[in-house]
């Protein structure tokens, strides 16, 4: 088997494209700047350009109003390709920003000079710098830090030709490949019960044989690194393309010529915000609260099934990371999340179906054991009622000024002894102090009274030679039905002891599959499980080393003798 490992590294300002407000005074009547955010696609349009109305009725009449153009310069160039009329756009933010240079996406043919200039807010040119495309989608490549405006002017084109800019990049792909990575590692991990949401991983080693990554150098490439660029890793399989995932940078070090990036999966960006709006549901679906958690941690880049989004959920959400309350959601559902092997993130109701077959041909080894029996499971969960008296939440000694004042419990009706609460959520309330001494301030309010409580599932009849064993878990949005069924779910999922290691060359499946192992003896049967965790070598052959947790499949081998079938023994324990 033949393999490769590449990543495509998205080095762009990664909030420069939609703070920008861009104008013109040079624009056609009949073209849309406004749509410059949008990399929108336009056809293939014929016009009175030199050499270039090709009557081979490969192009579209030019329509009467357009509505897929952005820049079509107000003038065509002469006969030495300049503008008689200066042809520029203007680019103006509310943030600073820093990037490698303007990726710029020019329709059927593009200029041949570009000059480009940078200003900081105080209007002062921190640089200039003059281009010669050579391509429809060119890099003006001139790293600049800490700019609020710039200016592109179109010097030259073709002769008797329009300028049509359809889109702006600030920044541009990077593509680390066979020539230059020197290592690579993924792990990939899954819990089918959500009790644990853990991070995939992602790191590779690559050859700087420029010295642009060095983090020495004061003006290399990773001072452009932020935390939301995207990484696209892919391994080629005997020439199939196999995209890993989406990641992005967590950290990157330098040892001589040779950088490392370490980076995190959604998940991983999942930890970086906290949701502060969870509140005491009552019924409320669960793809509703997975959206709100999402939109706190800006993704938008997922999918959930019907069965998760139209589960009820009732409980409560405090104040905790988004992959902390998307835990909570998960586990109350008997859903799960994957980001191994696609572009976003899944979520769907776990299940047992078996996707993929790992074959004694692919393996190097096969460890088998057996984990701890469990007969019981516990889950443990509370009810909420509100206190119908008032009661003291907190107090302390604010200047004048806007404050997010965070709660240790829940409450509701929340009111401040000064100032004026402008946003009061069970978490947390919005408070505004005016006047010019500092003051102390009481919040009172009604709080929420919480119950424990707690359902047990169990094993009727434990194994022979067993002892009874218990586990426990906690969820923050169950009621009595949803615990139950949750501790149902553990339990079942906790009789399959058979702990399978496998090393093996590695192909379409991944964490959170379901896959039947093939049995390392031929005279025994294969397994079902599913792979809990994988890491795999990206530069090695694609070599996996997976833990999976399952049990034996329950075979009949049949035999044909003749014109008549003979049944084999059945092998293996369910």
């Amino acid at each position: 088997m033949k393999s490769e490992f590449f990543v495509e590294y998205a080095l762009f300002d990664t909030t420069a494209l939609y703070d920008s407000q861009v104008s013109t005074n040079n624009n056609s009547d009949f073209a849309n700047l406004g749509l410059i955010k949008d990399n929108i696609s336009s056809s293939n349009y014929a016009t009175l350009e030199h050499n270039f109305f090709i009557l081979n009725g490969s192009m579209e009449e030019f329509p009467q109003e357009p509505t897929n153009l952005v820049f079509f310069s107000s003038e065509q160039s002469g006969a030495e390709g300049t503008f008689e009329k200066e042809q520029s756009i203007e680019i103006n933010f509310t943030e600073n920003h820093t990037s490698l240079g303007l990726t710029l996406y020019f329709l059927d043919s593009y200029p041949l000079e570009v000059e480009i200039f940078w200003y900081d807010f105080l209007n002062i040119l921190q640089s200039k710098k003059k281009f010669h495309p050579n391509s429809l989608v060119y890099l003006c490549r001139n790293q600049v830090e800490e700019y609020g405006k710039v200016i592109i002017k179109f010097n030259k084109a073709l002769p008797y030709h329009y300028i049509k800019l359809q889109y702006i990049e600030y920044g541009t792909n990077l593509v680390w490949g066979r020539d230059t990575i020197k290592s690579g590692k993924l792990i990939n991990d899954t819990d089918p019960i959500s009790d644990k949401l853990s991070i995939d991983k992602l790191t590779f080693e690559f050859i700087d044989t420029e010295d642009e990554f060095n983090i020495g150098n004061a003006s290399g490439l990773h001072r452009l690194f932020q935390k939301r660029q995207r990484m696209l890793p892919y391994e080629i399989v005997n020439g199939e393309t196999i995209p890993l995932g989406v990641f992005f940078l967590d950290s990157n070090s330098t040892t001589k010529n040779i950088s490392k990036i370490s980076a995190i999966d959604y998940k991983g960006m999942l930890t970086n915000t906290n949701f502060i709006d969870g509140r005491i549901y009552d019924g409320e679906l669960a793809g509703d609260i997975i959206t709100e958690i999402m939109e706190s941690a800006g993704i938008s880049d997922y999918e959930i099934d019907e069965e998760t989004y139209n589960t009820p959920l009732y409980g409560t959400i405090k104040i905790q990371s988004c992959l902390k309350a998307l835990r909570e959601v998960l586990f109350a559902c008997g859903s799960v999340i994957n980001t191994s092997h696609r572009i976003g993130i899944d979520i769907r109701r776990a299940n047992r179906s078996i996707t993929n077959n790992i074959p004694r041909s692919r393996k190097f080894s096969t460890t088998l054991s057996t984990d701890h029996y469990v007969s019981d499971v516990n889950v443990k969960y509370q009810t909420w009622t509100l206190d119908e008296k008032v009661s003291e939440l907190t107090k302390g000694v604010y200047k004048p000024g806007t404050y997010t004042v965070q709660l240790t419990s829940p409450a509701a009706n929340e009111t401040a002894s000064v100032g004026i609460v402008v946003k009061q959520m069970p978490y947390y309330v919005t408070l505004k102090i005016e006047g010019e001494e500092p003051q102390e301030v009481v919040i009172y309010g009604q709080k929420y009274v919480k119950e424990e409580l707690v359902v047990l599932s169990s094993v009727e009849h434990i194994k022979s030679g067993e002892v009874r064993s218990t586990k426990t878990f906690t969820g923050t949005l169950l009621n009595f039905e949803a615990a139950q069924r949750a501790a149902d779910n553990i339990l079942d999922y906790y009789q399959l002891q058979q702990i399978i290691q496998t090393r093996h060359l590695s192909e379409r499946e991944k964490a959170g599959d379901w896959v039947e192992v093939e049995n390392p003896s031929r005279q025994h049967g294969n397994f079902v499980a599913s792979i809990e965790s994988m890491s795999t070598d990206l530069t090695g052959g694609f070599v996996s080393t997976a833990k999976c947790r399952g049990y034996y499949k329950l075979v009949s081998e049949y035999y044909y003798a003749g014109d008549e079938l003979y049944t084999g023994d059945e092998v293996g324990i369910l």
